[in-house]
């Protein structure tokens, strides 16, 4: 009796071994699947803009940018957002670093990417209209081309007045009409009036860049234009 009595406790001890090194094992794999389901639901955003998209006269973590990536208010978490824009650049201008819209596409759009996002540019006034309405069409066909499988969304530049510049009316028809062209998403913050309303709020002390009120704004009406 006394040999019998043992047994099980030998042979409990190696069992509960087994399935506590079983449910450990179970449980690093049940989290590395969890971990690589949840990086794969995050899409790539490229965001090709100018100075509105970098933070300048603001700070580039106030940028909406970086507020659609990380900030739970804009519910955009989802996307890992890559943000190319360039101070001073546009799609004819090239920037502060002699880049355009076309640099920022060859440099940062990757066929990773899920949705390219042009955002201006008022830099391109005082270029024609067809000088405009080529480079963005150029500049849209290449996004398409680097990523196939992405969304081309062109939102053009705000006005800060409800009676906008005939200049800029000019860059914003020749970028509708370039994304017409292409099979893009035009998007126009004039017609919305994103911003004329209310330039006291949103924009900083320079009078042209957005402050982190206006970022914050800019980060919300982006949300509405992806999930469109």
């Amino acid at each position: 009796m006394g040999n019998s009595a043992r047994t099980p406790r030998l042979r409990r001890g190696p069992l509960r071994a087994v399935l506590l090194v079983g449910g450990a094992t179970s449980l690093v794999v049940l989290l590395s699947v969890a971990g690589s389901t949840l990086v794969s639901t995050r899409e790539r955003l490229v965001v090709i803009g100018d100075s509105l998209s970098t933070g300048l006269g603001s700070s580039a973590t106030d940028s909406w940018p970086v507020l659609v990536e990380h900030d739970e208010e804009t519910h955009l978490d989802q996307f890992e957002v890559v943000n190319a824009a360039q101070n001073g650049s546009g799609y004819v201008t090239p920037g502060d670093d002699d880049g355009t819209f076309m640099t920022e596409v060859t440099q940062y759009v990757t066929p990773e990417a899920k949705v390219v996002l042009f955002f201006g540019s008022d830099n391109d006034v005082g270029s024609t209209s067809e000088q405009i309405r080529e480079a963005a069409k150029s500049t849209f066909e290449a996004a398409r081309a680097k990523a196939p499988n992405a969304r081309i969304i062109v939102v053009g530049p705000p006005s800060y007045t409800l009676n906008p510049d005939g200049e800029l009316l000019e860059v914003r028809d020749a970028l509708r009409l370039a994304a017409f062209q292409t099979h893009s998403t035009f998007v126009d913050p004039i017609a919305e009036g994103w911003i004329a309303d209310h330039v006291d709020e949103l924009i900083g002390p320079d009078g042209e860049h957005p402050n982190a009120a206006g970022h914050l704004r800019l980060a919300q009406l982006m949300e509405n234009v992806l999930n469109r």
